[in-house]
């Protein structure tokens, strides 16, 4: 096997750094590490050149993006395996070696890491990634003990911060990411594509991480909050059917009018603005539907959990965009 790290950098030449020397610790070396700093004004590039010659240096001139820089960087990787690692990432011991032996499963299209708290790592930041019947994505276990996630298992989509993807399995091997996406949600398309291909995603346990979460772009700021409220519905109407989004589509925008009335209410103006802005955009931009033998709706049957901390109203529309899928599954 063959291997290639791509890492994504925006302004981050001290967390960068750190990620590189706990790479170069691995006994199981890449083959290949590539850095696309993604039009840095710190001295990223420059800290590159000068102190890892070995490293595959990519300079835009522009942010492009989390899905940009990625899409960037499968262009210059060699490797039949394609590790996406975040800048604020640092690798613990055995961590490729183990993603590496996962991947021996030839009917696997991407692992997942073990991403855990920057400071301690016996809590967990991300086992990979879930889903409801809203569409939302959260991360597996975040905030949990270690402990409780020591064993493998299939999960929807990988992390897009720490995981390996098999080139072959991807349906365009041009790219990694939807690059409409440019941040968040990106990861989520990806297992859809991989398991709607007949791939499977899973969690490798013993494939750990610390990671320093939103390092770049910061919990809470209106950037993050808008691109993932609006790629959350662009990527519902990129998989399910058009009938199914169809019929989806009321449901939604109550709960979007729900969340922006609450937000309001609390003050959370900076939340309000991402709602508006966001829901505007996800239901308007051009999407192309994703074909597949595998529906959409039939990965949501087998892996969308029900939101158990949602009051009674919002607990209703769960209910029904769960049956809208349901029913759209079985009339197939």
């Amino acid at each position: 096997m063959s291997i290639s790290v791509i890492i994504p950098n925006f302004n981050g030449k001290t967390i960068l750094r750190n990620c590189l020397h706990s790479l170069a610790e691995q006994e199981r070396h890449p083959d290949q590490i590539i850095v696309v700093d993604n039009g840095s004004r710190d001295g990223s590039a420059e800290m590159i050149s000068e102190d890892f010659s070995k490293v595959t240096l990519v300079t835009l001139k522009n942010n492009t993006g989390f899905t940009g820089a990625n899409n960037a960087g499968i262009k210059q990787a060699t490797g039949s395996f394609l590790v996406l690692l975040n800048n604020d990432c640092i690798v613990e011991p055995g961590w490729l070696a183990n993603l590496e032996k996962r991947m021996e499963d030839p009917t696997v299209g991407a692992v997942t890491s073990s991403m855990r708290n920057i400071n301690d790592t016996n809590i967990m930041d991300s086992a990979g990634g879930k889903i409801d019947w809203m569409g939302f994505s959260r991360d597996i276990a975040k905030g949990e003990a270690a402990s409780n996630y020591a064993e493998a298992m299939e999960i929807p989509f990988p992390s897009g911060g720490a995981a390996i993807i098999r080139r072959i399995a991807l349906p365009d091997q041009s790219r990694l990411f939807w690059d409409e996406l440019f941040a968040y949600q990106e990861d989520l398309d990806l297992g859809l594509e991989l398991i709607r291909t007949g791939w499977k995603v899973v969690y490798e346990p013993t494939a750990i991480v610390r990671h320093m979460h939103s390092a770049t772009s910061g919990n809470g700021s209106f950037f993050k909050e808008f691109h993932c409220i609006r790629n959350r519905l662009l990527v519902m109407r990129k998989h399910f059917t058009p009938e199914t989004f169809g019929e989806l589509a009321p449901v939604i925008k109550k709960w979007q009018n729900l969340w922006l009335l609450a937000s309001i209410s609390r003050g959370h103006m900076t939340a309000a603005r991402s709602i508006l802005k966001g829901t505007k955009a996800g239901l308007s931009l051009p999407v192309k539907h994703f074909k597949a033998d595998i529906t959409a709706e039939e990965v949501f049957s087998r892996f969308a959990e029900r939101n158990l901390t949602a009051g009674s109203v919002k607990q209703k529309l769960y209910k029904k965009a769960e049956k809208i899928i349901c029913s759209n599954l079985h009339s197939r």
